[in-house]
């Protein structure tokens, strides 16, 4: 298949499995390293690692750059994801449809119904890893998606996500709307993603660590909002359910260094899964 943009596939490992959605549901194992579902004009692409474990770590990128473009698939949080849990990086399919696409949030386009097959293949992955737990994270697109799939008994850790995709940058909309739903014009993306961009129409499930830039608008067009939806406070705290930090990590849309989101998600791993025992302790169940 030709894509319109670039692709590199070696850079990910040599063991590259291809499926098509079907085919991927049938399997009755699940191997490390990088996996390819073909829906044609794009692809949804994994890099696992199948560690058994009983949790798994799914990760989702944000946007590519607007300074420089790497070839797809592009993966982020292999610095971030723990050892102790499995680990599915996911690569946006909407980047195979155009240069200009930089960004899709996740939600799929006219060839993938992410919204709708992403759940499944989720679900299809805990299976075969046998995990029944799952912490979605995500820098801001990535973080919008950690939001959006995550269940009730799942933690996703966020970074300066974006809630409300009205209040976002029309300029890094409209290629995906254009190239992956034929919106051209302005009003009909508005609406579209107004349907569809709202996190507060379906509300975030389980609990949420939500870690937000001061020096970022998003903290009155994205954090506020949402909320104000959940019905919990935009100062720092934590009630369980809705973990609030708020940072100073540079001027703008700047996430936390990485070292401070591993320890963010180890904070939450243990919480979930208890501390991580030693040799020994294994031994002696």
């Amino acid at each position: 298949m030709n894509f319109p943009v670039e692709t590199d596939y070696g850079r990910w490992g040599r063991r590259c499995m291809r499926h098509t959605l079907d085919e991927f549901l049938a399997l009755d194992r699940l191997k490390s390293g990088l996996v390819i579902i073909d829906y044609g004009e794009v692809e949804l692409a994994l890099l696992v690692k199948n560690r058994n474990a009983e949790a798994t770590f799914y990760g989702f990128h944000a946007a590519q750059s607007p300074v420089t473009r790497q070839p797809v698939p592009y993966f982020q949080g292999r610095r971030v994801a723990p050892k102790r849990l499995n680990q599915v990086l996911v690569s946006d399919p909407s980047l195979y449809l155009h240069e200009d696409v930089r960004v899709g949030w996740f939600l799929g386009n006219k060839y993938c119904p992410l919204t709708e097959d992403l759940p499944k293949i989720m679900d299809k992955i805990d299976a075969l890893t046998g995990a029944s737990r799952r912490l979605l994270w995500g820098n801001s697109a990535g973080g919008t998606a950690a939001l959006r799939y995550a269940r009730d008994e799942d933690v996703s850790v966020v970074m300066n996500p974006q809630t409300v995709l009205i209040n976002f940058t029309f300029g890094r909309i409209r290629p995906w709307t254009q190239h992956g739903w034929d919106r051209p014009d302005h009003d009909s993306t508005w609406f579209f993603v107004d349907e569809i961009g709202d996190l507060r129409k379906t509300p975030p499930k389980g609990r949420i660590v939500y870690c937000q830039n001061l020096h970022d608008d998003h903290v009155t067009l994205q954090l506020a909002p949402l909320a104000e939806t959940l019905g919990v406070s935009t100062e720092p705290g934590d009630d369980g359910r809705f973990k609030l930090i708020l940072g100073d990590w540079g001027k703008g849309h700047i996430p936390p260094p990485s070292d401070v989101q591993q320890a963010i998600v180890a904070e939450e791993v243990e919480r979930m899964l208890g501390p991580k025992k030693g040799f020994f302790a294994r031994l002696l169940g």
